[in-house]
């Protein structure tokens, strides 16, 4: 058997064309939804600030309150970001591009390294068809105007893939448990820590504001502040919470951590996968369970 070292390894670059498209469709339509979100929350924010405040200013035969048309200015721009993302739905293309990313991604490695429904001892152009028409019947859930043009090698099953398919039963088992089952581990691993400070953060944040709210509620009932700051601190915590809801970093580092102990239970089972076919079906179950995690956050997000 060859050295670990010198084993094929199978990364993003080396699966099938359509993941890199539908990655890349994912990454830039989330791009596009969280950045006009950001957008509109801070113009309901400004327009708030403007609204606690009075800024008259003078012209030969009137006068405009100005921090009134800066609130009217940040409130239509807020509209008009709202209308951007009912008319172009880029979550859509980030949900539907995420799940087609990944659930390619899932049959490669199960061509890849002989899983259930793609067994080695299977004729090798009878699992060739089958694997790009499991890969055809994915497009369904996005539409082909919304995938952007595969970059690298445009080839759905890549040379790559073929190399690790034809290893030895302990070296494609050495490949999956390094890259795909402690890798994914890791990634779960690291996003539920970021997720979990990132949600301390915002409530801690959060929390502060809603104090400062309190002291101005006090100031304004004893006639000691003569500026709307609950107005402006109820759209801050507004502004906030919507955030909070968009990001889900709480239930994200709950579901992230919850996926790294289950891999690390997966990786332990992978020396005890003595023949080809106990193989095939472990694989099938641990990318079962890999794809299960996605499932529940699309429909997470669906849901809102």
């Amino acid at each position: 058997m060859q050295d670990v070292a010198t084993q094929t390894t199978l990364t993003e670059k080396d699966l099938p064309a359509l993941y890199r498209a539908a990655d890349e469709s994912s990454l830039g339509a989330q791009k596009r939804y969280l950045i006009w979100s950001r957008v509109g929350l801070i113009m309901v924010v400004l327009a708030a600030a403007a609204g606690a405040f009075t800024g008259e200013i003078y012209f030969p035969d009137n006068k405009a309150d100005l921090m009134g048309v800066g609130a009217a200015v940040a409130f239509g721009i807020a509209m008009l970001v709202r209308i951007t993302l009912l008319r172009d739905r880029p979550e859509r293309t980030w949900y539907g591009g995420r799940a087609v990313a990944e659930s390619t991604k899932t049959l490669a490695w199960r061509y890849s390294v002989g899983g259930a429904p793609f067994q080695i001892d299977q004729n090798p152009d009878e699992v060739d068809l089958a694997f790009t028409d499991r890969l055809a019947d994915l497009l369904t859930d996005l539409s082909a105007a919304s995938l952007a043009p595969p970059s690298g090698e445009h080839k759905q099953i890549t040379q790559r893939m073929r190399e690790l398919r034809a290893q030895s039963l302990e070296e494609r088992k050495e490949t999956y448990r390094v890259d795909r089952i402690e890798d994914q581990m890791r990634w779960y691993s690291r996003k539920a820590k970021w997720n979990r400070a990132r949600s301390d953060h915002w409530n801690i944040a959060l929390m502060f504001i809603e104090a400062l709210g309190l002291v101005g509620a006090i100031l304004t009932a004893t006639g000691s502040l003569h500026i709307d700051l609950l107005g402006l601190t109820g759209a801050v915590i507004a502004a906030g919470a919507s955030w909070l809801q968009t990001k889900q970093h709480s239930n994200l580092a709950e579901a992230y951590s919850v996926a790294s102990h289950e891999l690390s239970a997966i990786s332990d089972g992978i020396p005890l996968q003595r023949t080809e076919r106990q193989w095939a079906q472990f694989v099938s179950e641990s990318e079962d369970a890999i794809s299960r995690e996605h499932t529940l956050w699309r429909a997470s997000r669906t849901m809102k």
